[in-house]
């Protein structure tokens, strides 16, 4: 009896053993299923009705805009751009759609543009500042894009002028601008826009090059002698007119370039004159705005400042030239080495340049850029 008992014991034991086994393992199964359908609802779309509580967790893709090409080496679009004109096409060059941005919007760091495109390739072309006047477009002009008909190459900028006879002659007539240009912008990139469903936010930044410029050219007599406004005729030459949407210049015709501005003045010197026998420094100055300034046209560009009384050419300079002479004073002031002379000619957009005049003759040997003394006979300007 003894041992059937002990056997018996032994068994329940062993049944006991193997219930908690089998209790085990259903548990782990149940565990594991559990898991298996958290992450099966994990993955479901976010266009399922059960998630329409939670919130909306399509990926998202946005533009933001950036100007740091100039000499600050600081993102100026929030205090700079008024206007944006973001075009899209497709893989093949074909327009899309169109995004506008306008206003106090774009003054906040945060502005961006949603995107609602759909999966795929886009090549992205921005025209930033062409209705800076919130009215219309003044300076520049691009064609208005049609929906799967426009190609990338037609979306072009051309600077607005105006035609007006050559002097005394009416058969002669010159292409000209003598506007306060609008601050234009130019940026370029390719997108590929992907639908992943895990919520996430892809940000593209669109990097914006300006091209327009503002040239002062300040006239001083040496001797003293008055200067009246009215006798000098300040104009700049170049085939920047026409650009490409990828910001290239396309061949065309002379524009010229006149003073949106120009006055006389006494600059100062020779306020005691009485005392000190100084005199005052009389000048004559012009304001202009031009078009993109490129380095491929360093030999083209052309300053021309003539005497209106006598038609007298006092000085014929190539200006690109002797714009990049104040090149090595900012990459020294600010540390940064600039790759060539066109990434200057983009990061710079103000410039003024000083003549000096002795009894109405340029006198060559000096001039001054911006607040920098140049002496020319150390550079071969072709001038």
């Amino acid at each position: 009896m003894r041992g059937r008992f002990s056997v018996l014991k032994e068994l329940n034991v062993s049944l006991a053993m193997i219930e908690d086994v089998v209790m085990l393992r259903f548990a782990k199964q149940v565990i594991l299923t559990s898991l298996a359908v958290v992450f099966a609802l994990t993955f479901v779309s976010c266009d399922d009705k059960m998630f329409e509580s939670e919130g909306d967790c399509e990926v998202t893709h946005i533009v933001r805009f950036r100007y740091d090409l100039n000499l600050k080496w600081a993102d100026a679009f929030p205090s700079e751009v008024n206007s944006v004109n973001l075009y899209v096409f497709d893989s093949n060059g074909v327009f899309v759609k169109e995004y506008l941005g306008r206003g106090e919007d774009l003054t906040s760091p945060d502005y961006c543009i949603t995107l609602d495109l759909p999966v795929g390739d886009y090549k992205f072309v921005a025209w930033c500042g062409l209705e800076n006047d919130g009215v219309e477009m003044k300076s520049f002009t691009v064609p208005q894009p049609v929906a799967g008909v426009t190609m990338i190459e037609e979306l072009t900028c051309a600077l607005n002028t105006k035609r007006a006879a050559l002097r005394s002659s009416e058969d002669d007539t010159i292409e000209y601008s003598d506007e306060r240009l609008n601050f234009l912008y130019h940026g370029y990139m390719e997108v590929s826009i992907v639908d992943d469903h895990d919520g996430q936010t892809f940000e593209h930044v669109m990097y914006l090059t300006k091209n327009t410029n503002h040239v002062r050219i300040i006239l001083q007599e040496l001797t003293g002698d008055g200067m009246d406004k009215n006798d000098y005729e300040f104009t700049i030459e170049d085939t920047n007119g026409f650009m490409e949407y990828n910001n290239e210049l396309r061949g065309s015709s002379v524009v010229t370039y006149k003073p949106w501005n120009q006055d006389s003045d006494e600059l100062g010197v020779g306020k005691d004159e009485a005392e000190t026998g100084l005199q005052y420094v009389r000048g004559v100055y012009a304001d202009l705005t031009l078009g993109r300034m490129m380095a491929s046209h360093k030999n083209d560009m052309m300053l021309t400042i003539r005497n209106t009384k006598t038609q007298k050419v006092i000085a014929r300079v190539p200006i690109l030239q002797y714009a990049l002479l104040s090149k090595d004073y900012y990459e020294e002031a600010y540390k940064h080495k600039m790759v060539n002379d066109q990434e200057f000619l983009d990061r710079e957009d103000e410039y003024v340049l000083t003549f000096f005049l002795k009894g109405g003759e340029w006198e060559k040997s000096v001039i001054l850029i911006h607040s920098w003394r140049v002496v020319l006979h150390d550079y071969d300007l072709g001038a």
